[in-house]
């Protein structure tokens, strides 16, 4: 269940290390205790809330604090590790208050501790956007949209989508799409965080029973499937008002993704479209075939399956010819 949920939710907000972020995140705030009713969907539509409003290429910022990769990615320099780190040092002063509110609060005080998430979340934004020069925020911009794993991503926005390069007629358009399937988006985002809470207040998958978890499963590939039709049929609107440049730079940029990035789901995958299927086995550019050297991994694994003896006699019958 772990599984199903960080693919198409935590794992597309900003690829594995976001989960660890978010992981610690939960951490300072808690302390290691079950988080009460009702924080994990008021933190988990906080992050949403500001993914949409400019705070992935901030997320990615703080991820590269802690992350080589990130950081050679997006060619952060020392003073600026330095002054993120004391920002994360700021943020995480605040993190005993929230608990205590979280512990206390009621169903009307949700909306209170939402808001004043999203309004930290967003001085962290505006503090980026104020200290990023232009080409350094185009690095980052193009590094979040390979992370998402481009238009098909569930988790696509329309800040995502400036590493494009988009029109101001393109933005009215596309905000046009996004707000057209705002709710529905909403509807699976809420229930992904009903399916985390039930996890986290059970103390993790391990403590449900097991018809508890094949339920969960069950509700979980279901909905995966609601999440991806929809993303699906977002991008196919997307980029009906993207030209052919941005269309081929988008191809671009998630073919060049870096090799540290975790994989796209299958249902993100692009593939090129076949003129024809006749059903038959085409074989990929580093495909081996017949007549060929097999690579040395595979000679191992053929001697491995034979008798020791089998595997002299072949060596020694090479060696005579």
């Amino acid at each position: 269940m772990r599984q199903v949920l960080c693919s198409f939710l935590l794992f597309t907000l900003i690829n594995l290390s976001a989960l660890g972020q978010s992981r610690g995140l939960m951490g300072d705030i808690f302390q290691g205790q079950t988080p009460p009713p009702g924080a994990v969907s008021v933190l988990g539509r906080s992050l949403v809330g500001a993914l949409d409003n400019g705070f992935g290429n901030s997320l990615t910022m703080l991820i590269a604090a802690g992350d080589k990769n990130v950081r050679q990615e997006i060619g952060m320099t020392d003073s600026e590790v330095n002054a993120i780190r004391l920002l994360q040092v700021q943020m995480l002063t605040n993190a005993p208050q929230y608990a205590a509110r979280f512990k206390t609060m009621t169903e009307a005080d949700q909306k209170g501790i939402h808001e004043d998430l999203e309004r930290d979340l967003g001085r962290i934004t505006a503090y980026f956007d104020r200290s990023l020069e232009p080409e350094r925020k185009e690095k980052v911009q193009k590094f979040v949209f390979q992370t998402l794993g481009g238009i098909s991503s569930p988790m696509i926005g329309l800040d995502a989508m400036e590493a494009l390069n988009l029109s101001d007629s393109q933005r009215r358009k596309l905000q046009s799409v996004f707000d057209d399937v705002k709710e529905e988006r909403r509807e699976h985002l809420e229930t992904i965080l009903n399916v985390a809470e039930r996890v986290i207040v059970a103390g993790g998958v391990q403590n449900l029973s097991e018809e508890d978890r094949a339920q969960m499963q069950k509700e979980g590939r279901e909905l995966e499937a609601k999440v991806f039709e929809t993303a699906r049929k977002l991008a196919d609107r997307l980029r009906q008002h993207l030209t052919p440049e941005q269309l081929a730079k988008e191809k671009q940029l998630i073919a060049s993704r870096p090799a540290f990035l975790r994989a796209l789901p299958p249902q993100m995958r692009q593939e090129e479209p076949r003129t024809e299927d006749d059903g038959t086995y085409v074989p990929g550019a580093n495909s081996w075939r017949p007549g060929q050297d097999l690579p040395v991994q595979m000679q191992e694994r053929r001697i491995g399956r034979f008798p020791r003896t089998l595997a002299v006699e072949t060596t020694e019958t090479e060696e005579e010819d």
